[in-house]
């Protein structure tokens, strides 16, 4: 095994030192709410995607590859490429009216959607439910991971001093400098911990034991080498009919989970919302979208298989360790501290993201407007660092004391949120849904999610499917038999965002209302969407047959990608967008 030696520790100082400089020289220099929390809305659109990336790529999403590849194959990582469908749609249906609706947070939208005093219960409710709650189950999972991490890289260190300085570094950089400092902290540190990533690939597929490409898959059975689980065979894969079509078919847009919200919300809409322009917001949701699922994946991939060989004989539970197992015993000098940096980087890129996220919910959405109104915004950013230091300590306490596994808490969260979906994206296109509605929506699976569990003792995907549907039959009732949302409240919701399709057009027609322009005809982001979807797969098995040498099928995938490539390019929105929106205000 080898040691840390005085070239790692040095590339690591440096490594830290540099993540640190960077948010100093985009320090929120104009101390408003605004440039805090959405950086004055004038990110490029390769920063705010790049943001959206970093914050994905966590301290423990290399060790998930993993272990899904040596339990499942190749194919296993169904279990998060499903959110690429759901992703291509928030591109071209829901970027641009995040972008349009002029919000702070996707919280405020309630207020801009929604009337009544429901609104402000609806409101609160969500800004403490997603911003503490919710935020502090995330962050404890990110430090469990990177508390498992150092115990295996750093074993003469406590792993929980190792995770409390790296959080209390995050959180020094993210009180002081806002979105626009932790977006551009963000790209360095994903290309970073990406070169990195690629580096390790690179050295072990090299390594004697493993023998190349041509060695690994003598060594392993061919069935690891699938792309699609093999239904056929039950034993050689975990991945069931049931549970691949619910991922495929029901959980991309019922279930709200962060990073995958149904319509993009989260901190994907923040960055959104961050971005310059509405042409901006869709073409860094298009990044963000290629490079989580398409660029990203291979070289944890080929790791994950390459400890199926040099530690074949790992425990179910630890295989996702198998990622530091070969780093830690297979590195030289240099590389290994290389990794223990982009460890850091992608720990401290998703905690700056997550506190930044969370506090923007408490004081925009809840202390501001219901608890200590008409303040400077210095008063409120005092505040928001108070919010991001109960956050960390709070997170910290449940990391180090009550949660075990990174996996039950994934599941726990798509399974408490599924139906949510159904009103996060039709609040866009139906106008009849209200602000009870979306109450609804966040309370039922709540409630059928503890009947499936401790009731009927089902288990997944059935008791996902029981939550979801009833969640959204419940909504669909409430909305039946609440009032309509003000009439004025919708004109100007409908005038401010203009969502496309026939509901809001035929709304306002019956209501005397000149119909606006939306972004083009539903039929046309449609065809951009299945073209982004077989973009996204084409492109990930053109580069996933090139790797292992299949070049027949490489070819054919690379046909479907050329094609659905070209389809997007010719039917891309363009900056006439700002056209639309200013013809429209004059109407």
């Amino acid at each position: 095994m080898i040691g840390i030696s005085l070239l790692d520790l040095l590339i690591i100082f440096v490594s830290l030192l540099v993540t640190v400089s960077i948010p100093l020289y985009f320090k929120n220099k104009e101390n408003s709410l605004r440039e805090y929390f959405q950086s004055s809305g004038r990110l490029s659109w390769f920063v705010s995607g790049t943001a959206m990336v970093a914050t994905t790529f966590s301290a423990d999403t290399p060790l998930a590859v993993t272990e899904l590849v040596a339990t499942n194959g190749i194919s296993g990582n169904w279990l998060w490429w499903y959110g690429s469908i759901g992703s291509i749609i928030t591109v071209y249906f829901f970027a641009p009216l995040w972008k349009k609706s002029g919000a702070m947070t996707d919280v405020e939208l309630v207020k801009l959607r929604y009337s009544g005093k429901g609104v402000q219960y609806l409101r609160i409710f969500k800004s403490v439910y997603l911003g503490f709650f919710i935020n502090i189950l995330i962050l404890s999972w990110v430090n469990l991971a990177m508390y498992k991490i150092s115990r295996v890289l750093l074993p003469s260190v406590p792993p929980e001093i190792v995770v409390s300085i790296l959080f209390l570094l995050a959180f020094a950089y993210t009180s002081l400098m806002g979105l626009s400092g932790i977006s551009y902290a963000d790209t360095f540190q994903f290309f970073f911990a990406m070169a990195s990533c690629v580096a390790l690939a690179f050295f072990v597929l090299n390594l004697p034991e493993i023998g190349g490409i041509s060695g690994l898959k003598k060594q392993l059975n061919p069935e690891v080498f699938n792309f699609m689980p093999d239904f056929s065979n039950p034993k050689s894969n975990n991945l069931s009919i049931p549970s691949f079509l619910t991922f495929v078919l029901i959980v991309w847009w019922t279930s709200w989970y962060p990073g995958s919200e149904p319509g993009g919300g989260g901190y994907i809409a923040q960055r959104i919302m961050a971005s310059k322009d509405v042409k901006s917001s869709i073409l860094s949701t298009l990044w963000f979208t290629i490079a989580h699922y398409f660029v990203r994946p291979w070289p944890w991939i080929i790791v994950g298989l390459c400890s199926l060989v040099l530690f074949p004989d790992l425990v179910a539970d630890r295989k996702g360790e198998g990622y530091i197992m070969v780093m830690h015993q297979s590195l030289p000098s240099g590389l290994l501290g290389l990794m223990i940096a982009s460890f850091m980087a992608a720990y401290l890129s998703t905690v700056a993201t997550h506190l930044n996220w969370g506090t923007s919910y408490l004081i925009n959405d809840f202390y501001k407007p219901y608890v200590v109104e008409n303040k400077p915004d210095n008063y409120y950013l005092f505040v928001s660092i108070f919010f991001q230091l109960v956050v960390m300590l709070v997170s910290l306490i449940i990391t180090f004391y009550f949660i075990k596994t990174i996996s039950g808490v994934w599941l726990f969260l798509l399974e408490c949120g599924a139906g949510t979906g159904f009103v996060l994206i039709f609040r866009w296109f139906w106008w009849r849904l209200n602000v009870w509605s979306e109450f609804a929506a966040y309370i039922s699976p709540i409630v059928f999610y503890s009947i499936s569990k401790f009731y009927l003792g089902l288990l997944f995907p059935y008791s996902l499917l029981f939550t979801a549907f009833c969640t959204i039959a419940v909504t669909l009732v409430v909305t039946m038999i609440t009032p309509e949302t003000n009439i004025e409240v919708l004109i100007r919701f409908y005038k401010t965002v203009l969502p496309p399709g026939k509901l809001w057009r035929n709304w306002a027609i019956r209501n005397e209302i000149n119909p606006v322009s939306g972004e083009g005809s539903i039929g046309r982001l449609v065809l951009l969407t299945f073209a982004g979807v077989f973009m996204v797969f084409s492109g990930l098995f053109s580069v996933g047959h090139l790797i292992f040498q299949n070049y027949q099928l490489m070819g054919v995938f690379m046909v479907l990608f050329i094609l659905s490539m070209g389809i997007t390019i010719y039917y891309f929105p363009e900056v006439h967008f700002e056209h639309i929106v200013e013809k429209n205000q004059e109407k």
